[in-house]
């Protein structure tokens, strides 16, 4: 069997659903408000400084987390992005705006 998902190859934006901006900075934070049951995947992307993220359940650290670069996005499962915890990676604070889509 193939390991493969299939999906829209268009997905629409979660209808009625406000885009998220997450502040960064030297403490682990996630994404405080719940995401919408029709959402599917989460588009975001990372503005004005880089940041760490961890989906284990530990707190991202300067030296702990997968680094996601300042200037690109990325599109994430919306289980992906509830478990997702954020730090900025150095002294200059980040934030991550995240917007919601459907099949």
């Amino acid at each position: 069997m193939a390991n493969s998902f299939v999906t829209n190859l268009y997905p629409k934006p979660t209808s009625g659903v406000a885009d998220q901006t997450l502040a960064v900075a030297d403490a682990a934070v996630q994404f405080g408000t719940a995401f919408n049951s029709l959402t599917r995947y989460i588009v975001l992307d990372v503005q004005l400084a880089d940041v760490r993220v961890t989906y284990d359940g530990s707190d991202p650290t300067t030296t702990n987390g997968h680094i996601l670069f300042a200037g690109r996005s990325y599109t994430w499962s919306k289980q992906a992005a509830v478990a997702a915890k954020f730090i900025r990676d150095g002294s200059v604070s980040a934030s991550i705006h995240a917007s919601e889509f459907t099949d």
